[in-house]
């Protein structure tokens, strides 16, 4: 009975790792087509901004509603329209000669990729026991490695095919929900007591020092977000500018998604060990400002590798921030993990939208640079974590 029980675990874990990794691939699409639709309608770095801001805040901002119904439905509904949805809507944003069109293909899109956030966070905490923090790295990381090749996959197909043949992206995707749909049901049994009670009443009935810790989990993971959304949808324009063909872009991209997966991975290991997680995230933050700024002022190749060594220590706090929030609230895993990625990403989705605005007056690297201030600020504000917690022991 225990083999089975182990053997059903590391199916859901698999299951959960490749839904993750195939649902985000359509998620980091939008990267590499930036130049593309740029060059195609002639977009400003403003109307730019829009594009990766609709893709983030649809996979991101939606998340907690996801967690609410995962925790209460089960998880497996969501593993399968996830990948679905995203793999559909998103892979035939090539075709469409419109930039309204492809607004609303890549909002509806993204939920599919936000429907399988909260059910694969949540599986680490169901099976993960005393080693949820490198559980949750792990799956963390299958999503890391598909939004890092996402990019190049669709440069690949525009490159060499044309941008009518990206709906052939679609297939993976595809094929995924049909292998969720076949398997048995009850290896993606949550686990998790399921509850009645309305989403609204869930989050009022929470107490205030909780909250507290909440907040300031998700003001950390806002800063996070905000600079690799930043990054992604600037640096396409800045990486092609200063002459990097945008399939060599594509492989940066890459680089830089997988290093900063690795470093959620060696994260998520030590945070099995460590006490004071909020003290490593800290240090992911803050390692990463100067490397940001550094990049602007360097050589092509030295700002290449400081892009790539500063997506190590900013990704690195994602299963962190993760862990942190399951072990505040062990009851709803799915919704509490939806809170730090959903509602920190979609709101550092819609501040890109100002960021953009602001870049086409100012200057991008200048903009940028001031985002900067940010994660310093929520660095520090992480100080006050251990005041907060002492009063709801």
């Amino acid at each position: 009975m225990i083999r089975l029980s182990r053997r059903i675990n590391k199916t859901k874990i698999l299951l959960s790792f490749s839904t993750h990794m195939v649902t985000d691939t359509y998620a980091s699409f939008i990267v590499g087509l930036i130049p593309v639709l740029t060059a195609k309608l002639g977009l400003s770095l403003f109307l730019v901004s829009i594009l990766t801001s609709v893709n983030f805040i649809s996979n991101s901002l939606t998340q907690p509603l996801f967690g609410y119904f995962s925790d209460k439905y089960g998880i497996r509904y969501f593993l399968i329209a996830g990948p679905l949805v995203a793999a559909i809507f998103i892979s035939i944003l090539g075709i469409f000669p419109a930039y309204w069109l492809i607004l609303v293909f890549l909002f509806i899109g993204n939920l599919g990729v936000a429907a399988i956030h909260p059910p694969t966070a949540a599986t680490a905490s169901h099976v993960g026991g005393s080693r949820k923090g490198l559980l949750n790295s792990i799956v963390a990381f299958g999503g890391t490695i598909g939004f890092s090749v996402g990019s190049l996959i669709i440069i690949l197909i525009v490159n060499k095919l044309g941008l009518k043949f990206t709906p052939l992206a679609a297939i993976p995707g595809i094929i995924m929900a049909l292998v969720i749909l076949k398997s048995d049901p009850l290896i993606l049994q949550s686990g998790a007591k399921k509850f009645k009670t309305g989403f609204v009443k869930k989050i009022k009935s929470l107490k205030k020092a909780k909250l507290g810790l909440l907040l300031l989990i998700i003001f950390a993971s806002y800063a996070r977000d905000l600079l690799i959304s930043s990054m992604l949808t600037f640096m396409p324009l800045y990486f092609t500018e200063q002459g990097v063909k945008l399939l060599n872009f594509g492989y940066i991209v890459l680089v830089f998604i997988l290093f900063g997966g690795i470093g959620g991975l060696i994260a998520g290991y030590y945070s099995d060990r460590l006490r004071k997680r909020t003290t490593v995230i800290q240090i992911g933050l803050i390692i990463s400002v100067p490397l940001f700024y550094l990049m602007f002022i360097t050589p092509l190749n030295i700002s290449i590798i400081l892009f790539i060594l500063a997506g190590f220590f900013i990704t690195s706090t994602l299963p962190l921030c993760i862990r942190v929030v399951q072990d505040i609230f062990p009851g709803n895993v799915s919704l509490a993990s939806s809170m730090v990625m959903g509602v920190s990403g979609g709101t550092a989705a819609a501040t890109v939208i100002l960021i953009g605005k602001i870049a086409d007056n100012v200057g991008m690297v200048r903009t940028i640079n001031f985002a900067l201030i940010i994660p310093i600020l929520a660095s520090l504000l992480l100080f006050l974590f251990p005041l907060v917690r002492s009063k709801y022991k």
